[in-house]
C-alpha cells in the first residue's frame, strides 16, 4: 500500500503551483521552432517539475505530445520527445514509495493480470536480436513496447479509479483527439493532402498528424468508446455540452479517415459494449444515453460526409479525376472486397503484403526477422506488383508473426484474449458495486480493447500516439481487476 503522502502527490497538485512550470513547457515549444534541441531540453525540465508534482498530470502531458514526432534521430529512427517523457515518469514511479525491492518494482511495473504474455512478448522480441535483419531497429523497438506496454501503463494505473486522478488525463486525451480531428476534417474539406489519398471526388481522406488516414481513422476510432460510455453512464460532469461536441468530433474523424477498418472497429465496439451493458447493468442500460452518441452521432455524420462529398470546396480541377470513390461506394465496398478482392487495388495489395509476412514466417518460423523487421523482409525480396515495401505487415498477427515466429501470432491471441476477459470479467462481476465513473470508465477502456483488436485484422495500431487509447485502457483493466481484492489502489 502507498503511503498518503506519495498518494497526494499521485493523485494532484495545486494548480498555482504548477503555473510555472507549464510556462516553461510553453515557452520551450515556442523555442523547439528556431532550435529544436535547445526547445526540446527547455520542455524536459518543465516537464520534471509538473513529473515531481502530479504523476497524474504528467502523463496527460505525454498524451498530448506523444501524436507529435518532434525529438531526434538515431539511426534512421525518430526518437520523440514523448519517448524521453517516458523515461521520466519511469523513474519517478521506480523512486516512489512503496514495497521495496524487486518485487516491489516487479508490482508497480508489471503487476497487470496482463503480465504473462507481456513478458512473453518481450522474452521473444529480445530473442529476436539474435536473427534480426537490423539490430539497431529491433533494439529500438523493444525499448517502443517496454515504454508502451510497462512503463505508460504502469503509470496510468497510479491512477487507480480515482476520478480527480483521471480527469486530467482523459481530458488530455478528448482535446488532443479534437484538436486532431479538426485538423482532419479541415483537410477534408480542401484537399489538403497527397493525391493518393483522393476520395469523394473532390476531397483527400484525413490523416492528422499521423501521416496515414488509417492511423489516425484507428487512434480516434479507440478514443470513441471511451467518450461515449462516459457520456451515457458516467457521472453529471461527464454529460456536459462539451462531451457532445468531442464525441461528434472523434465521431466525424473515424468517417472522414475514410478507413474501412475503423469503421468496422467502431461498429464492434459498439455492439460488444451493449452486450456487456446489457448482461452486467440489465436491458434498460441500453437507452437513449447510449444509443444517440453511440450509433445516431456516426449515422450523422456520414451522411454528412456523403453530402459534403458532392460539393467541392477546394476549386482543384486536377485532383477530381483520380478517384471516383464515393462515400457510399466505398461503405459498400467494405463488404464487396471480401468476396471479389482482386477488383480492388487497397486489398489486393493488402493480400499480397499478407502473402509476404506468411512467407517470413514460414523461412523464420522460431523466432522471425526481429521485432520491426518485416520491413526489411520485404525490401530484400521485392513482390513485383507491390506498389511499395510496407512498413508493417497491416495485420497484427503476421506482423508478429514475421517479426517473432509462430509464437508471436500466439502471444498475440493470448494478449487480447487476456484483455477481452479480465475486462468483461471484471465489469459483469463487479457492475453493482462500481460507481457510474467507474463502470463507464471500465466500459469504455472494454469498447477501446474491442476496437483495436477489430482494427489490427487489417491494420498495425502500435506506434506513438496511435497506442496510446490502448495503453490507458490497459491500466484501467487493470484497477479493474484490482478493485476490492485487497491491492492498492492509489
Amino acid at each position: 500500500m502507498y503511503q498518503e503522502k506519495e498518494q497526494e502527490s499521485t493523485l494532484g497538485a495545486s494548480w498555482r503551483t504548477l503555473v510555472l512550470p507549464f510556462a516553461i513547457m510553453a515557452l520551450g515549444t515556442v523555442l523547439a521552432f528556431l532550435s529544436p534541441a535547445i526547445g526540446g531540453i527547455v520542455v524536459l525540465i518543465g516537464f520534471i517539475w509538473v513529473v515531481l508534482r502530479s504523476l497524474p498530470l504528467a502523463l496527460a502531458v505525454y498524451v498530448i505530445a506523444s501524436p507529435f514526432r518532434f525529438g531526434l534521430a538515431f539511426h534512421h529512427h525518430q526518437i520523440a520527445l514523448s519517448d524521453l517523457m517516458a523515461i521520466i515518469m519511469a523513474v519517478r514511479l521506480i523512486f516512489m514509495s512503496g514495497r521495496p525491492g524487486v518485487r516491489g518494482l516487479w508490482q508497480k511495473f508489471m503487476g497487470t493480470p496482463f503480465w504473462r504474455p507481456v513478458a512473453l512478448l518481450l522474452v521473444l522480441s529480445i530473442l529476436s536480436m539474435g536473427v534480426a535483419l537490423s539490430h539497431s531497429t529491433t533494439m529500438v523497438k523493444i525499448l517502443e513496447y517496454i515504454e508502451f506496454f510497462v512503463v505508460i501503463v504502469a503509470v496510468a494505473r497510479q491512477a487507480g479509479l480515482t476520478e480527480a486522478a483521471w480527469k486530467p488525463v482523459l481530458g488530455a486525451l478528448f482535446a488532443i483527439s479534437s484538436f486532431l480531428a479538426v485538423i482532419g476534417f479541415y483537410q477534408f474539406l480542401f484537399e489538403v493532402g497527397p493525391k493518393a489519398n483522393v476520395v469523394d471526388h473532390h476531397h483527400v481522406r484525413a490523416e492528422a498528424l499521423f501521416g496515414q488516414p488509417n492511423a489516425f481513422g484507428g487512434f480516434e476510432a479507440m478514443v470513441f468508446p471511451l467518450i461515449v460510455t462516459l457520456l451515457a453512464y458516467g457521472p453529471s460532469w461527464a454529460r456536459k455540452w462539451w462531451a457532445w461536441v468531442v464525441t461528434a468530433l472523434v465521431a466525424l474523424s473515424v468517417i472522414d479517415s475514410f478507413s474501412r477498418g475503423a469503421w468496422v472497429a467502431s461498429m464492434a465496439a459498439v455492439f460488444f459494449m451493449g452486450v456487456v451493458a446489457w448482461v452486467s447493468q440489465g436491458r434498460e442500460a441500453i437507452n437513449r444515453r447510449f444509443v444517440i452518441p453511440a450509433v445516431i452521432l456516426p449515422i450523422i455524420g456520414f451522411v454528412l460526409i456523403d453530402l459534403i462529398g458532392k460539393t467541392n470546396l477546394s476549386h482543384h480541377a486536377l485532383l477530381g479525376v483520380i478517384s471516383k470513390r464515393t462515400t457510399g461506394g466505398i461503405i459498400s465496398s467494405t463488404f464487396t472486397a471480401v468476396s471479389n478482392p482482386k477488383h480492388h487495388f487497397d486489398t489486393a495489395q493488402r493480400l499480397l503484403i499478407w502473402k509476404e509476412a506468411l512467407r517470413a514466417i514460414k523461412h523464420h518460423p522460431i523466432l522471425g526477422v526481429g521485432l520491426g523487421g518485416f520491413h526489411r523482409f520485404v525490401q530484400l525480396n521485392p513482390i513485383p506488383k507491390l506498389l511499395h515495401a510496407p512498413p508493417m505487415a497491416h495485420n497484427l498477427y503476421l506482423e508478429w508473426g514475421a517479426d517473432l515466429g509462430v509464437l508471436g501470432i500466439f502471444t498475440a491471441l493470448w494478449l487480447e484474449w487476456s484483455w477481452i476477459r479480465h475486462a468483461a470479467g471484471a465489469l459483469m462481476s463487479k457492475a453493482r458495486s462500481l460507481s457510474r465513473f467507474e463502470f463507464a470508465l471500465g466500459l469504455g477502456a472494454f469498447g477501446t480493447m474491442v476496437s483495436f483488436i477489430v482494427h489490427d485484422w487489417v491494420d498495425f495500431m502500435i506506434d506513438h500516439g496511435v497506442v496510446v487509447p490502448l495503453l490507458l485502457a490497459m491500466a484501467i483493466v487493470w484497477a479493474l481487476v484490482n478493485r476490492g481484492a485487497g491491492r492498492s489502489e492509489s
